[in-house]
C-alpha cells in the first residue's frame, strides 16, 4: 500500500489544499474590504445629505429673507412715492395769507407790510414754537390816515413781545386799493 503511494499525488494534494485555504482567505479579505468600502461610502452619504440638508434650509432661509426685503423694499417705494406726492401738493399750496387791519373809510388808505413769526410766537398766553403757518408769506393790511398811525395800529395787533415781526408799512397806490375794497 505504501507503494501506491506517490509523492505527486501527494504533492498535488496538498498543492489543492493550499489553494482551497487561499481562496477560502481571498474570499474573506475581499468580503472585509468590501464592507469597510460599503461602510466608507455610506459615511460618505451620510455626510453628503447632511450637508444636501444644511445647504437646502440656508437656501430656504435666503428665499424667505429675500422675500421679506422685496416686501420691504416695496413698501419703501409705496412710501417714498406717497412721500413725493405729498411734497408736490405742498408744493402746489403756494398762498399767503393777509391780515387785515381796520376798515375802509373817508380820509384812510391802504397800507401793506409784510409780517414774520419769530421764534417762539405767544398767544392769548400760549407759547408756540412750531406751526405749519410758518412756511407761508404773511401780509398786514391796515386802513389808516397815515403811515404813523397804520405803523401804531399794526404793532397794537401784532406786538413784538408776542413774537411777531413787522416791515414798515407802506402806502398801496389808489387803484390796488379799490380792489381790495371791492373784493
Amino acid at each position: 500500500m505504501l507503494e501506491e503511494f506517490s509523492i505527486s499525488l501527494f504533492v498535488i494534494a496538498l498543492l489543492g489544499a493550499v489553494g482551497m485555504v487561499a481562496m477560502v482567505l481571498f474570499r474573506q479579505t475581499l468580503l472585509y474590504a468590501t464592507r469597510n468600502a460599503v461602510a466608507e461610502l455610506e459615511s460618505k452619504v451620510a455626510r453628503t445629505r447632511t450637508a444636501l440638508d444644511e445647504a437646502v434650509k440656508a437656501h430656504d432661509q435666503n428665499l424667505a429673507r429675500g422675500r421679506d426685503l422685496a416686501e420691504e423694499r416695496r413698501m419703501i417705494q409705496n412710501q417714498l412715492a406717497e412721500a413725493q406726492r405729498r411734497l408736490i401738493a405742498a408744493q402746489a399750496d403756494n398762498f399767503e395769507l393777509i391780515h387785515a387791519v381796520g376798515e375802509p373809510g373817508t380820509g384812510r388808505r391802504l397800507y401793506t407790510g409784510s409780517l414774520a413769526l419769530g421764534p417762539t410766537l405767544t398767544i392769548n398766553q400760549t407759547a408756540t414754537t412750531h406751526s405749519h403757518l410758518r412756511g407761508c408769506p404773511h401780509v398786514v393790511e391796515v386802513w389808516a390816515e397815515n403811515q404813523a398811525e397804520a405803523m401804531r395800529l399794526a404793532r397794537q395787533a401784532f406786538p413784538e413781545l408776542a413774537g411777531f415781526i413787522l416791515s414798515s408799512m407802506l402806502p398801496v397806490p389808489d387803484g390796488a386799493a379799490q380792489q381790495a375794497v371791492a373784493s
